[in-house]
């Protein structure tokens, strides 16, 4: 599976609801930032999760981006295990 990023213009209690409920596994990185591992493309997930399509949620706003698997920064170990995990199952 593929780490895609998902960033929110702003916070958005129901777009957060459907991330958890379509990526269980997810990695939330701040209130306006979340990691998932998905096979569908950036616009399916962001369909999915609110930001785009028939379906979106009020208010809600923001860009899903996929990751090449180059990070680099200063985070929490929690943060580059889940990372190290997700591309484990690749």
């Amino acid at each position: 599976m593929t780490v895609h990023m998902i960033v929110l213009t702003r916070p958005n209690d129901a777009v957060a609801s459907r991330i958890q409920e379509a990526y269980p596994d997810n990695y939330q990185i701040t209130q306006t930032c979340y990691l998932v591992q998905s096979r569908n493309i950036t616009q399916k997930i962001a369909t999915t999760v609110g930001i785009k399509g028939e379906d979106r949620i009020d208010n809600a706003s923001g860009a899903v981006f996929k990751l090449n698997g180059a990070y680099s920064g200063f985070a929490s170990r929690a943060l580059w295990e889940w990372l190290d995990q997700a591309e484990e199952q690749e």
